[in-house]
């Protein structure tokens, strides 16, 4: 390679170092607070289908022993039921002005521990979260994974909290 061809690389590969632009890093996110009311739950239990799990078992779980809470001879949810629930979502903590619904549903593990995913339908685009939660009146704090329209892109957590009402929750998204 001659001498002057490696000074024009050079000259070049400088040249592009120099021109990438650096974007500054973000130091805070946007906080949305919405305010939620139960419209409808569902809870679908699994009993009749759990003998299923008895048949084909690769894992030896028959070895293993519950884990503790784990809801043994209980009454109430256990591994493997679900739970739905349907909210309005309002704007105002006097439920006045309606922006959209959501809907979590959960799938229960062991001792009030569930995964779970929900949809926010807003009236300027849908955000998504999902993420392992404990259903025993504790904050459900949920991953925010994504959205559409206005919430295109969005990441983050959505924390869903009693608000000391009746039966309404305060529903509020930190995004990145």
């Amino acid at each position: 390679m001659s001498r002057r061809l490696a000074t024009a690389l050079a000259a070049v590969a400088a040249a592009a170092i120099v021109a990438v632009p650096v974007a500054p890093a973000k130091t805070h996110g946007r906080s949305v607070v919405f305010y939620a009311k139960p419209a409808r739950a569902q809870f679908i239990n699994h009993a009749d289908d759990r003998a299923r799990g008895n048949k084909v078992n690769p894992f030896n779980a028959d070895l293993v022993p519950a884990p503790p809470k784990a809801n043994s001879g209980k009454k109430g949810a256990r591994a493997g039921d679900n739970a739905l629930f349907s909210l309005t979502l309002y704007s105002d903590a006097k439920l006045k002005r309606s922006v959209g619904t959501a809907i979590y549903s959960c799938t229960f593990n062991f001792a009030q521990n569930a995964i779970c995913e929900a949809d926010f339908e807003l009236k300027n685009g849908s955000m998504i979260a999902m993420g392992p939660a404990r259903l025993d009146g504790t904050p459900i704090v949920l991953a925010v994974t994504g959205g559409t329209g206005r919430y295109s892109g969005a990441h983050g957590q959505v924390t869903s909290t009693a608000s000391g009402s009746a039966n309404t929750q305060i529903v509020r998204f930190q995004l990145g």
